[in-house]
């Protein structure tokens, strides 16, 4: 069984739960009630069968937010786990420049698949590493500020505090 550390971080945004494994950082969710739950159910639905131990989260916690506002990894290591196609989203997205935002459709176009804009959205909906991997800089390509699985009014704070109005 593998073993998954976690705990809980207090940032701008909000209680954030980070989650750890071997290789590196493998959630990043909200304590928010969603349509999912909030971030620790997630995590714990998403990890299935995995074993979880509470953990100090505080050192990734200010790298993670030390990244975000430079914006970029900063050597943070993370663990993406999902098809080949949704790290590929993931990965697209990490090129996303804090205070740009890019549609579902430049997602598809920038890894080749231009005609999956359905499935550039799921992909981006499944981000289990929010903010790092910023699923937030994905609007729709009206320009309207879209979903967010964590909520759109902390979509909307996180976009503000990169400098961007919606």
């Amino acid at each position: 069984m593998e073993k998954i550390t976690y705990g809980f971080y207090k940032s701008q945004f909000g209680e954030m739960i980070i989650a750890r494994s071997e290789q590196g950082v493998c959630w990043l969710g909200f304590m928010v009630d969603g349509y999912k739950g909030n971030g620790y159910e997630r995590m714990v639905e998403h990890f299935d069968g995995s074993d979880f131990a509470k953990a100090d989260v505080n050192d990734v916690g200010d790298e993670i937010i030390a990244a975000w506002e430079q914006g970029g990894l900063a050597g943070i290591n993370l663990d993406l786990r999902g098809s080949e196609f949704q790290k590929a989203v993931w990965l697209a997205l990490i090129e996303i420049p804090k205070g740009e935002t890019k549609s579902y459709g430049d997602i598809a176009e920038l890894i080749g698949k231009p005609k999956a804009m359905r499935a550039v959205g799921s992909a981006v909906g499944a981000n289990p590493v929010s903010l790092i991997v910023p699923c937030h800089r994905v609007v729709q390509k009206s320009g309207a500020i879209g979903n967010y699985g964590w909520g759109v009014d902390l979509k909307r704070n996180i976009l503000s505090a990169e400098g961007l109005s919606f």
